[in-house]
C-alpha cells in the first residue's frame, strides 16, 4: 500500500505543483482588541466619511443609480463599530460596548438626517425602484445579513482577507437603508412613484412614513444579523470567554427572533406576487379576452387585510377593452384564486385610454435629395 500511496502523491505533486491548503493562524487576541477598540471610537474620519456616504447614497436613490448606491456602500465605515460591538460584547469589554453603541447610534441618526435634508432641499417626491425595493425586508435579507456577519468577523481575524471587508460591506448594504428612511420622513404623504402614481394606490397607505419605518426595519435586520453571527464567530474561535458572553448572544438572537415573522410574512408576499405576475403574464398569450397585450400594468402590489390577500394592479388599457371589464376582473379573481389556493380581493386601478400611432418618415422627394447627396458625398 505504500508504494500506491507513494505513486499518487508523486502524480499528485506534479500536477499541483506541490500545491497545500494554507492553514493561516488568527490575529492574535491583544492585536485583535486593540483593533476594534479604535473601530468602537466615534473619531472624525469615521463621521466625515460616514456623511459623504449618506449624500451620496442620498443622491443615488434619487437619481435611482444603483453605481452611486453602491459606491456608498464601499466607502461608508458603518461596518466597523458593529464589529467592534460584537467583538465587545464577546469579550465583555463594557467600555467597548459603550463606545460602539454610541458611535452606531450617532452614525444611524446622522444618515438618516443628512438623507432627510438632502431629499427637502432638492424637493423631490418621486421614488425610484431603488427606494422601494429596501422598503419590503424579507427573510432573504436576513440569510444576508447573517452571511455577512460571519464574513465581517472572519475576515477581522485573518490579516490575508482584511480587506475583504469592503465585499461585505456592499453585500449588506447598512447605510442605503437608513439614507432610505430619511428619504421617507422627508416625502410624507406627497411621495409618488416615478409615473406620478401615489403609493398609497399601491398599498403605502401612508407613504412616506412606510418607506422609512420599512426601510429601518431593513437596517435592524442587518444589524441583529450581523452582530449575531459575528459574536458566534468569535466565540467559535476562542476569543473571550464563551460562557459569559453566552446572555448578551441570546439576547440578540432573541431579538432576531422577533423580525423572523414580519420577515417571513414579507418573504410570502413577494412569492405570491410574483405567482401573481406570472399568471397574468400567461393569460396575455392563453386568454387575451381577459389580459390584452395591447394595455401596460404599471405594478402589481399584494398585502393582507383581515387574513385575506388583497391584489391591487394598477395600469393602463385602451377604452375599447374597457367594455365587460367588470366581468373579466371577476374572472381573473377567480383564476388568481385557484392558482394561489386562497381567496383574493382583486382591486384594478386602469385609467382608459385611446392609442394614437404616429409614424414619421423622410417623404419620398425628399428620400430621392438625400439618397443623391450621399452618393455625392
Amino acid at each position: 500500500m505504500k508504494w500506491v500511496w507513494g505513486f499518487f502523491s508523486r502524480v499528485w505533486n506534479k500536477i499541483s505543483g506541490g500545491w497545500a491548503p494554507y492553514l493561516e493562524e488568527a490575529v492574535k487576541a491583544e492585536d485583535l482588541s486593540l483593533q476594534m477598540m479604535r473601530a468602537s471610537i466615534p473619531s472624525f474620519g469615521f463621521f466625515f466619511m460616514l456623511g459623504l456616504a449618506s449624500a451620496i447614497a442620498t443622491f443615488g436613490l434619487i437619481a435611482n443609480s444603483a453605481p452611486a448606491i453602491i459606491g456608498a456602500m464601499i466607502i461608508a465605515p458603518l461596518m466597523a463599530p458593529i464589529s467592534s460591538l460584537s467583538y465587545g460584547l464577546v469579550t465583555i469589554d463594557r467600555r467597548m460596548i459603550t463606545l460602539s453603541i454610541i458611535t452606531v447610534a450617532a452614525g444611524t441618526i446622522l444618515v438618516v438626517v443628512i438623507a432627510f435634508t438632502c431629499t427637502l432641499v432638492f424637493g423631490m417626491r418621486i421614488t425610484g425602484s431603488e427606494i422601494l425595493s429596501r422598503t419590503s425586508p424579507t427573510l432573504l435579507d436576513l440569510g444576508v445579513a447573517l452571511a455577512a456577519g460571519g464574513a465581517a468577523a472572519f475576515s477581522q481575524t485573518r490579516v490575508s482577507i482584511a480587506s475583504s471587508i469592503a465585499g461585505v460591506a456592499i453585500a449588506v448594504a447598512l447605510v442605503p437603508p437608513l439614507a432610505v428612511s430619511g428619504i421617507g420622513l422627508a416625502l410624507g404623504r406627497a411621495a409618488t412613484t416615478e409615473t406620478g402614481v401615489s403609493l398609497g394606490e399601491l398599498g403605502l397607505f401612508t407613504g412616506g412614513t412606510d418607506i422609512a419605518a420599512g426601510a429601518f426595519v431593513l437596517f435592524l435586520t442587518n444589524f441583529l444579523g450581523i452582530v449575531a453571527v459575528a459574536m458566534l464567530v468569535f466565540i467559535f474561535q476562542r476569543y473571550g470567554e464563551w460562557k459569559k458572553a453566552l446572555f448578551a448572544l441570546l439576547v440578540i438572537v432573541a431579538s432576531s427572533l422577533l423580525l423572523v415573522q414580519p420577515l417571513n410574512q414579507a418573504l410570502h408576499e413577494l412569492y405570491v406576487k410574483n405567482r401573481v405576475v406570472r399568471v397574468i403574464v400567461k393569460l396575455v398569450g392563453t386568454r387575451p379576452d381577459l389580459i390584452s397585450g395591447r394595455g401596460r400594468i404599471h405594478s402589481v402590489h399584494v398585502t393582507y387585510r383581515d387574513d385575506l390577500l388583497h391584489v391591487y394592479i394598477d395600469g393602463f388599457s385602451p377604452k375599447d377593452m374597457m367594455l365587460k371589464a367588470q366581468q373579466r376582473f371577476d374572472q381573473l379573481r377567480e383564476i388568481l384564486s385557484v392558482d394561489l389556493g386562497e381567496p383574493v380581493v382583486l382591486v384594478v386601478d386602469i385609467i382608459p385610454v385611446e392609442v394614437v400611432q404616429i409614424r414619421s418618415e423622410l417623404a419620398e422627394s425628399r428620400k430621392t435629395e438625400v439618397d443623391a447627396g450621399d452618393e455625392a458625398n
